[in-house]
């Protein structure tokens, strides 16, 4: 018996090490959640709602202008048109960062304060390369 059990123990332990790293990690809403939220606000037309999911450096990057001057987020938001990413796909989390992956879009989070915060969305991937974004934060 105690063999029996001390086989199983790896196993045990790989299961367990898989199972905490493919969850969506702590922190309420999850990330999946948050970033449908921020697309229902996108779509809703209430950029208010959507910039105050942003990150910190997101949203600081979003009242940047292009110009060099200030374009509040909500302009900016409304500017970028976001089309809708369809249904997600994946989400993973990796320590206080996640990845949610919709059928047409990618979006990348960060735990803040325990909230799931947008740092980038309208995401593309472009192979080897970095992901393409429309939002994002430096």
């Amino acid at each position: 018996m105690f063999r029996t059990l001390v086989k199983a123990v790896p196993g045990l332990v790989l299961l367990l090490g898989v199972a905490a790293c493919s969850g969506e990690g702590a922190g309420p809403p999850g990330a999946e959640q948050a970033a449908e939220k921020f697309y229902s606000a996108v779509q809703a037309g209430d950029y208010a709602q959507a910039c105050s999911m942003l990150a910190p450096a997101t949203l600081e990057d979003s009242q940047q202008a292009e110009g060099g001057g200030e374009q509040p987020c909500i302009d900016k938001l409304a500017a970028v048109s976001l089309a809708s990413p369809g249904m997600p796909v994946t989400s993973q989390a990796f320590g206080r960062n996640a990845q949610v992956v919709f059928e047409a879009d990618t979006v990348f989070l960060t735990l803040s304060n325990g909230t799931w915060k947008v740092m980038a969305a309208g995401c593309t991937p472009r192979g080897e390369r970095p992901y393409s974004c429309l939002i994002e934060g430096d």
